[in-house]
């Protein structure tokens, strides 16, 4: 049974002011409720009083830097496990990005932003949630689908941030087959992008060993 909720709430933790009053901007206009902080002690007390469904934080913050944000909000339990939390980061190497993930990131976007692709993972962000609350993913427990040994090992890479020519090579088969794999995985997850497929992966365990 769905339930009338009000806006969803996003948290934006960014120290260039120019950027975060655009993100604050940009999502007000889209109907979201904003809070904001420009560090990651402001960032603590707001989550303290406020449970937002989004973070949405900036890797290079001054004093704790993005990851070791998120580390100690996951160690000390005041991040909700229903808070989902996107990095910012004009980072382009790959160990950054999977170091964020192992960390318990959700998804990331890459800086300069763009907008159409924020609301995207927003929107994206937000069904996936939807989903769990109505049953529909369970939230850690086993899923009621048959995944076969291969479909298991493409899941556990795609949770450790692989891209599809790196599961091809570690499997030793074609990227059109590991792409037939998971959009098999979509269909029997009932999920469309590889960040819902990332999470599936980490509650089931699959998402920082591989199963290959």
């Amino acid at each position: 049974m769905n339930r009338q909720r009000g806006p969803a709430t996003i948290l934006c933790v960014e120290d260039e002011l120019f950027i975060l009053e655009e993100l604050q901007e940009e999502l007000a206009s889209r109907g979201y409720k904003v809070l904001s902080a420009r560090n990651g002690d402001e960032a603590e007390a707001l989550l303290a009083q406020n449970r937002p469904d989004i973070v949405l934080c900036d890797v290079m913050l001054p004093g704790r830097n993005g990851f070791e944000l998120l580390s100690d909000l996951r160690a000390s339990g005041k991040l909700a496990e229903s808070t989902a939390f996107i990095f910012l980061t004009a980072l382009s190497d790959r160990e950054p990005h999977l170091a964020g993930l192992r960390a318990g990131a959700d998804d990331y976007l890459a800086k300069p932003i763009d907008l159409d692709l924020l609301h995207l993972k927003i929107e994206n962000t937000l069904a996936f949630a939807q989903r769990l609350r109505e049953g529909m993913v369970p939230a850690g427990e086993p899923l009621d689908v048959r995944l076969s040994r291969r479909e298991e090992q493409v899941l556990s890479l795609l949770g450790q941030g692989e891209r599809t020519c790196a599961i091809a090579s570690r499997l030793a088969i074609s990227e059109h087959t590991v792409s037939h794999y998971i959009k098999e995985l979509y269909r029997k997850l009932g999920i469309n992008n590889r960040a819902d497929a990332a999470r599936v992966a980490i509650a089931l365990g699959l998402g920082t060993t591989s199963k290959v």
